[in-house]
């Protein structure tokens, strides 16, 4: 999904923050990228959203070449991105459902997919009683989920989570961590910048290692998952993936669980709906 080709990143001054750095990410996994302050981190992912420009290499995303992208196709392309900034961005005048309607309403959803993906959204990170209060009322954990939650707006292929731990204790830490991972869960790729190598512990998955520019050490690579769950999600369109999430089925034994007027309920159209059924057939007779 994502390659960086010996990338290299000169500031003014000649400060070196990105030395031929050369990386990919394939869709799905969920990589870690640590290191001190100074390493890097933060420069990759404004290469990525093409804030700023390589001084030399390139950076693919799928297919598209990110530094070539003409400034009047970047906000497609960013549509296909769900960055949770380090600082947040917030809206501080807006309630919490005022700022996940906000990234929707631009996107031009309709009123009534606006309505119903908030609610949805805000499911999803434990924020169901709180879409009242602004930012300044929230805990730090809160402001936090609310910010991942507006990045999941337009369903984005990619999740890029910068220091989303920063100021949180341990318990909130680790909640944040659940919350990425259950996106991941569900096909959508997911990096995780941090300076704070304690927060890969307890997951087993990717860690690419910065300093001073360079990758230190590349660990861990997730193989491509054999798990009955992933092999059968890994192929349902992200339309209907979502869809299926804001009905609460949100895993294998419940997909399976679903009778067929079940799945009409889910608002699927009959394409969709025919297509899903024969997965699911094929899954069955595969496993049985």
């Amino acid at each position: 999904m994502i390659r960086y080709i010996d990338v290299k990143k000169v500031y003014p001054g000649n400060i070196v923050a990105l030395s031929n750095i050369s990386f990919q990410i394939d869709e799905g996994e969920f990589t870690f990228i640590i290191g001190p302050s100074g390493a890097g981190k933060s420069t990759l992912i404004r290469l990525l959203v093409r804030q700023e420009l390589p001084s030399n290499g390139t950076i693919f995303f799928e297919d598209v070449e990110v530094p070539t992208i003409p400034n009047k196709l970047l906000s497609i392309y960013r549509q296909k991105l769900g960055i949770v900034f380090q600082d947040l961005k917030l809206i501080p005048t807006k309630t919490v459902l005022e700022n996940i309607e906000f990234a929707l309403e631009i996107a031009g959803k309709s009123e009534k997919e606006v309505s119903e993906t908030t609610q949805y959204l805000m499911d999803v990170v434990n924020l169901k009683g709180r879409s009242h209060l602004f930012p300044h009322e929230l805990s730090g954990g809160e402001r936090q989920k609310v910010a991942i939650a507006r990045a999941l707006a337009n369903d984005p292929k990619l999740v890029v989570a910068d220091e989303p731990t920063g100021n949180l204790d341990t318990d909130t830490s680790f909640e944040i961590l659940e919350i990425l991972k259950a996106i991941n869960n569900w096909g959508t790729t997911v990096i995780v910048i941090t300076h704070d190598p304690t927060l890969t512990s307890n997951l087993k998955t990717r860690t690419i290692t910065l300093k001073e520019g360079k990758i230190l050490k590349d660990e861990g690579k997730k193989e491509k998952s054999k798990s009955a769950h992933n092999s059968l999600f890994a192929q349902i369109e992200r339309p209907v993936r979502k869809k299926l999430r804001m009905h609460g089925i949100d895993s294998l034994e419940e997909l399976l669980s679903q009778s067929e007027d079940s799945l009409e309920k889910v608002g699927l159209t009959d394409h969709q709906l025919k297509m899903l059924n024969e997965k699911i057939q094929n899954y069955l007779i595969a496993h049985k």
